[in-house]
Protein backbone atom coordinates (compact mmCIF):
# COMPACT_ATOMS: atom_id res chain seq x y z
CA UNK A 1 0.00 0.00 0.00
CA UNK A 2 0.91 3.37 -0.58
CA UNK A 3 0.99 4.21 3.05
CA UNK A 4 3.16 1.67 4.15
CA UNK A 5 6.37 3.33 5.79
CA UNK A 6 4.60 5.94 6.17
CA UNK A 7 4.74 7.99 9.52
CA UNK A 8 1.17 6.63 11.21
CA UNK A 9 1.27 9.23 14.23
CA UNK A 10 2.36 12.16 11.66
CA UNK A 11 -0.93 10.90 9.46
CA UNK A 12 -2.93 8.69 11.76
CA UNK A 13 -3.04 6.45 8.99
CA UNK A 14 -1.27 2.90 8.12
CA UNK A 15 -1.77 -0.47 5.78
CA UNK A 16 -4.69 -2.52 7.03
CA UNK A 17 -8.39 -1.53 8.08
CA UNK A 18 -8.91 2.34 7.42
CA UNK A 19 -8.53 4.66 10.53
CA UNK A 20 -12.13 5.35 10.98
CA UNK A 21 -12.55 1.68 11.29
CA UNK A 22 -9.79 1.47 13.61
CA UNK A 23 -12.20 4.21 16.00
CA UNK A 24 -14.62 2.26 15.57
CA UNK A 25 -13.60 -0.85 17.00
CA UNK A 26 -10.22 -0.47 18.87
CA UNK A 27 -10.02 -2.71 21.37
CA UNK A 28 -9.80 -0.83 24.20
CA UNK A 29 -11.17 2.89 25.27
CA UNK A 30 -8.42 3.53 26.85
CA UNK A 31 -5.26 3.91 24.77
CA UNK A 32 -3.73 7.18 25.37
CA UNK A 33 -5.30 8.46 21.71
CA UNK A 34 -7.71 11.33 23.05
CA UNK A 35 -4.62 13.79 22.53
CA UNK A 36 -4.30 13.22 18.79
CA UNK A 37 -7.85 13.36 18.41
CA UNK A 38 -8.02 16.83 20.50
CA UNK A 39 -5.39 18.38 18.24
CA UNK A 40 -7.13 16.86 14.92
CA UNK A 41 -10.54 18.25 16.02
CA UNK A 42 -8.40 22.00 16.93
CA UNK A 43 -6.47 22.17 13.88
CA UNK A 44 -9.86 21.63 12.05
CA UNK A 45 -11.49 24.45 13.43
CA UNK A 46 -8.84 26.75 13.30
CA UNK A 47 -7.77 25.81 9.68
CA UNK A 48 -7.91 28.37 6.81
CA UNK A 49 -7.48 29.56 3.64
CA UNK A 50 -5.38 32.56 2.01
CA UNK A 51 -5.98 31.51 -1.99
CA UNK A 52 -7.97 31.68 -4.81
CA UNK A 53 -11.26 29.21 -4.26
CA UNK A 54 -13.49 27.96 -7.38
CA UNK A 55 -17.51 27.69 -6.63
CA UNK A 56 -18.40 24.16 -7.25
CA UNK A 57 -21.97 25.05 -8.21
CA UNK A 58 -21.35 28.29 -10.57
CA UNK A 59 -18.98 26.29 -12.79
CA UNK A 60 -21.43 23.97 -14.78
CA UNK A 61 -23.65 27.18 -15.88
CA UNK A 62 -20.66 28.97 -17.26
CA UNK A 63 -19.62 25.92 -19.00
CA UNK A 64 -23.63 25.37 -20.75
CA UNK A 65 -23.80 29.32 -21.47
CA UNK A 66 -20.80 28.53 -23.59
CA UNK A 67 -18.13 30.39 -21.58
CA UNK A 68 -14.66 28.94 -21.21
CA UNK A 69 -14.23 27.29 -18.16
CA UNK A 70 -12.16 29.07 -15.59
CA UNK A 71 -8.37 28.08 -15.26
CA UNK A 72 -6.13 27.30 -12.62
CA UNK A 73 -4.97 30.11 -10.58
CA UNK A 74 -1.82 30.52 -8.10
CA UNK A 75 -2.56 30.56 -4.85
CA UNK A 76 -1.05 32.85 -2.86
CA UNK A 77 1.72 32.90 -0.20
CA UNK A 78 3.90 30.35 -2.06
CA UNK A 79 6.47 30.34 0.65
CA UNK A 80 9.96 28.50 1.02
CA UNK A 81 7.91 24.96 2.61
CA UNK A 82 5.41 25.04 -0.74
CA UNK A 83 8.33 25.21 -2.63
CA UNK A 84 10.32 22.51 -0.89
CA UNK A 85 7.02 20.25 -1.09
CA UNK A 86 6.69 20.74 -4.62
CA UNK A 87 10.29 19.81 -5.14
CA UNK A 88 10.03 16.56 -2.92
CA UNK A 89 6.71 15.60 -4.73
CA UNK A 90 7.90 15.63 -7.78
CA UNK A 91 11.12 13.62 -6.89
CA UNK A 92 9.37 11.10 -4.96
CA UNK A 93 5.64 10.93 -5.89
CA UNK A 94 4.62 8.01 -4.15
CA UNK A 95 6.74 8.62 -1.12
CA UNK A 96 5.23 11.99 -0.30
CA UNK A 97 1.02 11.18 -1.93
CA UNK A 98 0.01 10.04 1.82
CA UNK A 99 1.34 13.54 3.30
CA UNK A 100 0.08 15.58 0.00
CA UNK A 101 -3.45 13.62 0.46
CA UNK A 102 -4.09 14.48 4.12
CA UNK A 103 -3.17 17.75 3.93
CA UNK A 104 -5.90 18.48 0.95
CA UNK A 105 -8.31 16.41 1.82
CA UNK A 106 -8.63 18.11 5.27
CA UNK A 107 -9.05 21.38 3.85
CA UNK A 108 -11.87 19.86 1.51
CA UNK A 109 -13.44 18.41 4.64
CA UNK A 110 -13.39 21.75 6.21
CA UNK A 111 -15.45 22.92 3.66
CA UNK A 112 -17.52 20.36 3.25
CA UNK A 113 -18.48 20.94 7.33
CA UNK A 114 -18.98 24.37 7.76
CA UNK A 115 -21.81 24.21 5.18
CA UNK A 116 -24.09 23.23 8.51
CA UNK A 117 -21.69 24.75 11.16
CA UNK A 118 -23.25 26.27 14.39
CA UNK A 119 -22.44 27.14 17.84
CA UNK A 120 -23.84 28.39 20.62
CA UNK A 121 -24.57 32.18 20.57
CA UNK A 122 -23.34 32.59 17.11
CA UNK A 123 -25.49 33.50 13.80
CA UNK A 124 -25.35 30.80 11.43
CA UNK A 125 -23.75 31.67 7.68
CA UNK A 126 -26.15 31.90 4.93
CA UNK A 127 -25.67 28.16 4.12
CA UNK A 128 -26.30 26.94 7.29
CA UNK A 129 -29.54 29.18 7.56
CA UNK A 130 -31.10 27.09 4.56
CA UNK A 131 -29.78 23.28 6.32
CA UNK A 132 -31.47 24.44 9.26
CA UNK A 133 -34.38 27.02 8.84
CA UNK A 134 -35.60 26.14 5.33
CA UNK A 135 -35.23 22.86 5.53
CA UNK A 136 -36.57 22.72 9.15
CA UNK A 137 -34.28 21.01 10.86
CA UNK A 138 -32.57 21.05 14.21
CA UNK A 139 -29.01 21.68 15.33
CA UNK A 140 -28.10 18.60 16.31
CA UNK A 141 -25.28 16.86 15.75
CA UNK A 142 -27.04 14.27 13.54
CA UNK A 143 -28.00 17.19 11.39
CA UNK A 144 -24.50 18.44 10.68
CA UNK A 145 -23.40 15.32 10.11
CA UNK A 146 -26.30 14.52 7.72
CA UNK A 147 -25.36 18.09 5.77
CA UNK A 148 -21.18 17.31 5.89
CA UNK A 149 -22.18 13.72 4.38
CA UNK A 150 -23.69 14.88 1.33
CA UNK A 151 -20.87 17.60 0.48
CA UNK A 152 -18.17 14.77 1.37
CA UNK A 153 -20.21 12.49 -0.95
CA UNK A 154 -20.00 15.00 -3.65
CA UNK A 155 -16.69 15.23 -3.84
CA UNK A 156 -15.86 11.99 -3.19
CA UNK A 157 -17.44 11.36 -6.59
CA UNK A 158 -15.36 13.67 -7.83
CA UNK A 159 -11.95 11.76 -6.48
CA UNK A 160 -13.18 8.74 -7.57
CA UNK A 161 -12.02 10.22 -10.77
CA UNK A 162 -8.43 10.46 -9.86
CA UNK A 163 -5.33 8.65 -11.52
CA UNK A 164 -6.62 4.67 -10.11
CA UNK A 165 -3.51 4.60 -7.75
CA UNK A 166 -4.64 7.63 -5.94
CA UNK A 167 -8.41 6.98 -5.47
CA UNK A 168 -8.06 4.58 -2.21
CA UNK A 169 -5.49 7.06 -0.22
CA UNK A 170 -7.66 9.91 -1.07
CA UNK A 171 -10.49 8.37 -0.10
CA UNK A 172 -9.53 6.93 2.79
CA UNK A 173 -7.66 9.82 4.40
CA UNK A 174 -11.27 11.88 3.45
CA UNK A 175 -13.08 9.76 5.32
CA UNK A 176 -10.87 9.48 8.36
CA UNK A 177 -11.12 13.86 8.73
CA UNK A 178 -14.51 13.13 9.17
CA UNK A 179 -15.04 10.62 12.02
CA UNK A 180 -11.52 11.93 13.94
CA UNK A 181 -13.84 15.27 13.65
CA UNK A 182 -16.72 13.84 14.72
CA UNK A 183 -14.92 11.96 18.17
CA UNK A 184 -13.42 15.59 18.85
CA UNK A 185 -17.09 17.26 18.88
CA UNK A 186 -18.29 14.61 21.13
CA UNK A 187 -15.45 14.84 23.30
CA UNK A 188 -15.08 19.11 23.21
CA UNK A 189 -18.77 20.11 22.32
CA UNK A 190 -21.40 17.34 23.57
CA UNK A 191 -18.94 16.43 26.68
CA UNK A 192 -19.05 12.69 25.73
CA UNK A 193 -15.87 11.29 28.30
CA UNK A 194 -17.06 8.10 27.78
CA UNK A 195 -14.78 6.22 25.76
CA UNK A 196 -17.26 3.25 25.42
CA UNK A 197 -19.94 5.61 24.86
CA UNK A 198 -18.17 7.38 22.22
CA UNK A 199 -17.17 4.15 20.27
CA UNK A 200 -21.13 3.15 19.99
CA UNK A 201 -22.01 6.16 18.32
CA UNK A 202 -19.15 6.32 15.99
CA UNK A 203 -20.48 3.05 15.05
CA UNK A 204 -23.89 3.72 14.50
CA UNK A 205 -22.75 7.12 12.25
CA UNK A 206 -20.07 4.62 10.24
CA UNK A 207 -22.96 2.66 9.26
CA UNK A 208 -25.38 5.79 8.81
CA UNK A 209 -22.43 6.89 6.51
CA UNK A 210 -21.89 3.56 4.37
CA UNK A 211 -25.99 4.05 3.59
CA UNK A 212 -25.90 7.65 2.85
CA UNK A 213 -23.46 7.16 0.11
CA UNK A 214 -25.03 3.67 -1.39
CA UNK A 215 -27.96 5.68 -1.12
CA UNK A 216 -26.85 8.80 -3.21
CA UNK A 217 -24.66 6.86 -5.93
CA UNK A 218 -27.44 5.13 -6.78
CA UNK A 219 -29.20 8.48 -6.82
CA UNK A 220 -26.15 9.17 -9.12
CA UNK A 221 -27.14 6.75 -11.76
CA UNK A 222 -30.68 6.18 -11.82
CA UNK A 223 -31.78 9.91 -11.62
CA UNK A 224 -33.66 12.68 -9.72
CA UNK A 225 -36.49 10.87 -8.63
CA UNK A 226 -34.31 8.30 -6.69
CA UNK A 227 -31.36 11.64 -5.61
CA UNK A 228 -34.34 13.11 -4.09
CA UNK A 229 -35.92 9.84 -2.64
CA UNK A 230 -32.43 9.52 -1.02
CA UNK A 231 -32.19 12.61 -0.06
CA UNK A 232 -35.69 13.36 1.62
CA UNK A 233 -34.52 9.90 3.94
CA UNK A 234 -30.94 11.61 4.84
CA UNK A 235 -31.43 15.23 5.40
CA UNK A 236 -35.00 15.54 5.88
CA UNK A 237 -35.45 12.03 7.76
CA UNK A 238 -38.00 10.89 5.85
CA UNK A 239 -40.57 13.05 7.31
CA UNK A 240 -44.05 13.39 5.89
CA UNK A 241 -45.22 16.68 4.69
CA UNK A 242 -41.85 17.78 4.02
CA UNK A 243 -41.96 21.09 1.51
CA UNK A 244 -41.39 19.45 -2.34
CA UNK A 245 -39.98 22.84 -3.14
CA UNK A 246 -37.12 22.60 -0.44
CA UNK A 247 -36.62 18.91 -1.66
CA UNK A 248 -36.32 19.79 -5.52
CA UNK A 249 -33.85 22.46 -4.27
CA UNK A 250 -31.52 20.36 -2.67
CA UNK A 251 -31.66 17.99 -5.66
CA UNK A 252 -31.07 20.42 -7.73
CA UNK A 253 -28.13 21.91 -5.69
CA UNK A 254 -26.34 18.60 -5.65
CA UNK A 255 -26.66 18.18 -9.50
CA UNK A 256 -25.45 21.80 -10.24
CA UNK A 257 -22.38 20.72 -8.34
CA UNK A 258 -21.66 16.94 -8.98
CA UNK A 259 -21.93 18.54 -12.97
CA UNK A 260 -19.64 21.55 -11.71
CA UNK A 261 -16.74 19.45 -10.15
CA UNK A 262 -16.73 17.21 -13.07
CA UNK A 263 -15.84 20.32 -15.28
CA UNK A 264 -12.36 21.24 -13.31
CA UNK A 265 -9.00 20.25 -13.98
CA UNK A 266 -7.88 17.45 -11.30
CA UNK A 267 -5.18 20.44 -9.67
CA UNK A 268 -8.11 22.57 -8.19
CA UNK A 269 -8.69 19.53 -6.45
CA UNK A 270 -5.08 18.84 -5.40
CA UNK A 271 -4.67 22.60 -4.56
CA UNK A 272 -8.13 22.36 -2.16
CA UNK A 273 -9.12 25.33 -4.21
CA UNK A 274 -13.17 24.76 -3.78
CA UNK A 275 -16.22 26.53 -2.19
CA UNK A 276 -19.95 25.89 -2.44
CA UNK A 277 -22.41 27.94 -3.27
CA UNK A 278 -25.52 28.70 -0.89
CA UNK A 279 -28.62 26.02 -2.26
CA UNK A 280 -31.21 28.58 -1.84
CA UNK A 281 -29.92 29.81 -5.11
CA UNK A 282 -31.50 26.92 -6.93
CA UNK A 283 -35.02 28.36 -5.97
CA UNK A 284 -35.72 30.07 -9.38
CA UNK A 285 -34.71 27.47 -11.50
CA UNK A 286 -36.76 24.60 -9.29
CA UNK A 287 -39.86 27.56 -10.23
CA UNK A 288 -39.89 27.26 -13.65
CA UNK A 289 -42.85 25.84 -15.14
CA UNK A 290 -41.92 22.46 -16.84
CA UNK A 291 -43.04 21.97 -20.27
CA UNK A 292 -42.70 18.02 -19.83
CA UNK A 293 -45.34 18.19 -16.59
CA UNK A 294 -47.80 20.18 -18.55
CA UNK A 295 -47.48 17.74 -21.69
CA UNK A 296 -47.27 14.68 -19.32
CA UNK A 297 -50.66 16.14 -17.48
CA UNK A 298 -52.14 16.79 -20.96
CA UNK A 299 -52.01 13.21 -21.76
CA UNK A 300 -54.68 10.57 -21.79
CA UNK A 301 -53.11 7.62 -18.67
CA UNK A 302 -55.31 5.39 -21.40
CA UNK A 303 -55.29 6.27 -24.79
CA UNK A 304 -58.27 6.19 -27.03
CA UNK A 305 -57.84 2.97 -28.73
CA UNK A 306 -56.50 1.24 -25.68
CA UNK A 307 -60.18 2.09 -24.77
Amino acid sequence: MATRGICSTCLRTSSGPTAARRVLFRSSPSIPTSGLHTLQWKLQQTAAASKEVFNAGQIAPQVNGGQVPPRETKPRGRGIFRKVAEKLREKMPNATEPYVAHGVTLELYNECLKQAAYAEGHELSESARFWYDVCDRPKTFMSWAQVTVLHMWMLVVRIRAFEPDRVKTWQQHFVDHLFYDAEGKMIHTYNISNGGQRKTYLKDLYSQYRGMIAGYDEGLCKGDAVLAAAIWRNIFDARPGVDVEVLAMVASYVRRVVHGLDKIDDQVLYSARITFGPPNEEAEAVRVESKFIETLLGTPVVSDKAA
